[in-house]
């Protein structure tokens, strides 16, 4: 009965991360209570939410709300900042880590409710290659609420509609997830009976997940941002005053 819960529980964190965000905190929650050790744990994670992000990312593909061309670039900057936020260790204390996550959660929240207008702030390849590369050290260092902080920087600077930062997040998550668990798997930090446990009601829930958001009503869609986001945030002010 137990197994069956997790599964539950596993499927709907799918749900709720190819909706917009969320899963990697419900899958982490479940692969706490299998008592791995910590990298082992996490490893798994990006095995897990690879196949999550994969899954929404070819979901959107087929309904053609992505554009491969701006993503792609930005896809392969995003790895490379990844790799140097990585490489350096670059880290702040967790007090200052989650006034920055808030920070850009708060602009995401405004930038949704205003609906941006107007012409992108930034075009062309170079500012995509630059945002993509700061998201990639972001997600590389921090990685708190990548996808939150993603679609809030896409919506930002290229005043792109919800739908579509969202889609366009979900393959930069995925590229960076994927090479993680690759990096994790030589390392041999990854439980694959675990994670392959855990990823088929994960992959359901994911597409499930991914065809709500196509038919949701925007304006519902945005709700979900927001309530997400004000939750996030909650809960990283609540880790500061503790």
């Amino acid at each position: 009965m137990e197994k069956v819960l997790l599964l539950f529980i596993a499927a709907l964190g799918g749900f709720i991360g190819s909706l917009m965000s969320g899963g990697s905190m419900v899958t982490f929650f479940i692969l706490t209570l299998f008592d791995l050790p910590a990298k082992t744990a996490v490893g798994t994670l990006k095995m897990v939410i690879a196949a999550l992000t994969l899954v929404s990312s070819l979901t959107y593909l087929k309904a053609g709300i992505l554009n491969l061309r701006v993503v792609l670039t930005m896809v392969l900057f995003s790895l490379i900042g990844s790799y140097i936020g990585s490489s350096f260790l670059l880290s702040m204390p967790e007090e200052a880590a989650n006034v920055v996550v808030m920070l850009f959660l708060i602009m995401g929240v405004y930038f949704t409710l205003k609906e941006p207008q107007g012409e992108p702030i930034l075009k062309g390849k170079l500012h995509q290659s630059i945002v993509g590369l700061a998201i990639g050290i972001y997600i590389g260092v921090l990685g708190i609420a990548s996808t939150l902080v993603v679609i809030s920087l896409l919506r930002m600077f290229f005043r792109l509609e919800l739908l579509r930062a969202n889609a366009m997040a979900k393959v930069i998550i995925f590229f960076n997830n994927l090479i993680a668990f690759i990096n994790y798997a030589e390392n041999g930090s990854v439980d694959y009976s675990i994670g392959m446990l855990l990823i088929f009601p994960v992959i359901a829930g994911s597409w499930l997940g991914a065809t709500t958001a196509l038919k949701m009503d925007p304006k519902y869609l945005k709700g979900v941002f927001v309530g997400i986001s004000i939750l996030t945030v909650i809960n990283l002010l609540k880790d500061l005053i503790v």
